[in-house]
């Protein structure tokens, strides 16, 4: 029965990911230092937004907070802070992970936080 539950949400991720994971590596000087790695490539997922605030309207913009949630295998070992690109709708969105995730029977759930870049 397990089997089938899976085979059907599965059926509901209609997109991709790749995930990067910060992997330790020592030097020739023995010195330890972290370089972001990819760990899993084109791995089928779902991802899933959920307004959790009306918007907030200030002079000069309004704001709101947004729940995005993947959904993916559970047999993956997908690290806090790990970077996720997402490919969903013809579109690559660059996530964050924060925090551990919910592991189930049929799939993990990691909360995501939108990646932003540093000028």
């Amino acid at each position: 029965m397990v089997k089938g539950h899976r085979k059907a949400l599965e059926s509901l991720y209609l997109a991709v990911c790749n995930i990067y994971a910060f992997i330790k590596e020592e030097d020739e000087f023995e010195l330890t230092d972290q370089t972001e790695q990819l760990i899993y490539e084109n791995k089928k997922c779902r991802v899933s937004y959920k307004n959790i605030s009306a918007a907030n309207q200030t002079e000069s913009f309004a704001t709101t907070a947004q729940e995005i949630k993947l959904f993916i295998a559970p047999e993956l070992l997908i690290p806090p802070g790990s970077t996720i690109e997402v490919t969903q709708n013809n579109r690559t969105e660059k996530y964050k992970s924060s925090g551990k995730a919910a592991v189930y029977t049929n799939h993990q759930e990691i909360i995501l936080n939108l990646y932003e870049e540093r000028a």
